[in-house]
Parts: C-alpha cells; sequence; structure tokens
C-alpha cells in the first residue's frame, strides 16, 4: 500500500513544484515588465498569489528559505486587495451619498486615493525586494551552495522578509507624511520649518525621500533582472576535475 501511496505523493509534488515555478514566472514578468499600477495584471497575480499560498502550507513543501520567501511574497498581494476594496468602497460611497455632501467631504475621497496610492507602491517595492531575496538565494544555491549553506536557512529567510517589511512600512509612512506635507498649504510648512529643531531629522529626510525611491527602485529593478537571467539562463561553468 506505502509503494502505490509513494509514487502518488512525487506526482503531486513535482506538480506543485511545477507550478510554483510558473507562479514565480509570473511575478517576475508582473513586477519587472508591467507598470506598478497596471490593474489586470495585478489582479491575475493576486489570483495566483491565493493558489501559491495553498500549496505552500501543504505538508510535503519543505520549509527551504525560497518557500519561506515565496509565501511573503505571494502575501505581498494582499496590499493590492486591499488596494481594490477601497476603490470599491469609495465607488459606492459616491454613488450613495448626495452630491452637496460629496462636495463637503471631498476630503475623504482624494485622502482614500492618495492611499490607494501608496498601498500599490509598498506593494512594488516589497515585491522587488523579495523577488531579488529570491534571485539572490538561486544564485548562492548554483554558484556556492556549501560555502552558504549557514546563511541558506529559514531562520535568515523569516528575519530577511521582516526586515523588507520594515522598511517598506517605514517608506509607506513617509510617503504619506510627505505628502501631507505638501497638500497642507505653505503656512503649515513655514510654521514646520520653525520647529525645524525639534524634529530635524524628518525634514532633512522628507524632501529627498521621493528621489531616493524613484532610486532604489531602479537599483533593484536592474538587481532582479541581472540576479534572475544569471540564474535561468546562465548555467554556472564546470569546475575542471582534479585529475585532469
Amino acid at each position: 500500500m506505502s509503494s502505490w501511496c509513494w509514487p502518488a505523493t512525487e506526482i503531486v509534488l513535482s506538480a506543485s513544484r511545477g507550478w510554483l515555478r510558473r507562479f514565480l514566472l509570473l511575478k517576475l514578468v508582473t513586477v519587472l515588465l508591467f507598470p506598478h499600477a497596471a490593474g489586470l495584471p495585478l489582479l491575475a497575480g493576486s489570483v495566483f498569489s491565493l493558489r501559491a499560498l495553498l500549496l505552500l502550507r501543504s505538508p510535503h513543501i519543505s520549509t527551504k528559505p525560497s518557500t519561506v520567501l515565496l509565501g511573503r511574497l505571494a502575501l505581498t498581494d494582499s496590499l493590492v486587495l486591499l488596494h481594490w476594496t477601497l476603490r470599491l468602497g469609495a465607488t459606492l460611497e459616491t454613488w450613495w451619498t448626495e452630491e452637496t455632501k460629496i462636495r463637503e467631504e471631498g476630503w475623504w475621497r482624494e485622502a482614500v486615493g492618495v492611499l490607494c496610492q501608496q498601498l500599490l507602491d509598498a506593494h512594488h517595492l516589497a515585491s522587488l525586494l523579495l523577488l531579488g531575496l529570491l534571485g539572490l538565494e538561486a544564485t548562492l544555491v548554483s554558484r556556492w551552495p556549501v560555502q552558504t549553506r549557514r546563511f541558506r536557512t529559514s531562520h535568515w529567510a523569516q528575519l530577511s522578509c521582516s526586515l523588507v517589511w520594515t522598511l517598506v512600512l517605514l517608506e509607506m509612512l513617509y510617503s504619506l507624511h510627505s505628502k501631507l506635507l505638501q497638500d497642507s498649504g505653505p503656512q503649515t510648512y513655514f510654521s514646520t520649518e520653525q520647529n525645524s529643531q525639534s524634529v530635524p531629522l524628518g525634514l532633512v529626510l522628507l524632501p529627498s525621500l521621493p528621489g531616493f525611491s524613484a532610486c532604489l527602485r531602479r537599483t533593484l529593478w536592474l538587481g532582479n533582472l541581472w540576479l534572475h537571467y544569471a540564474v535561468l539562463y546562465v548555467r554556472p561553468q564546470k569546475r575542471k576535475s582534479s585529475f585532469h
């Protein structure tokens, strides 16, 4: 009986791995080739992410670093679902609210729009970072498997994912703060500038944040392109045998 179950388990495991590879390829195409606000690719990726999360919860899937990173990559699409939920709620609110009330509460719809855009930006940054970690892990496995074995553990993968989400959350909070300062008008800006001694770090970082974020995303895009191209198309050279 066990001899019959073993081939079936191997078939299921092989099919799951193949599906996860296709999921990773879809995420690469979506993040690297499409604009980060493209609606249809993001929705398709969210559907595939739900399927990937179900597969990764299977007891037949090992808890390797790549599995941890794939799970966190699939969870990033929860930001996309939250984005569309807020968009749908704002649309329904405009349908059900009278025109006079809409004019009075226009700030609410504007705030929802800003938050939705920040969610897409956070999703794009998190996806770039996690894809970069997956590419780095695959590069280490293919080129230096023995030398990097002690670093390629689930513990380090979970720690890296925590650092990724911390960075994404900080970037999102700074972006929202910067947007609020821009929309508050020059009077608030000058009053904030007079009190710069109390919060010098925030005022120094906020003006330079958009440029830093754009530079970081371009660097991550190029890094992901190189890493995954090297993993998919460039095979490491075979070491010459010591007998030759």
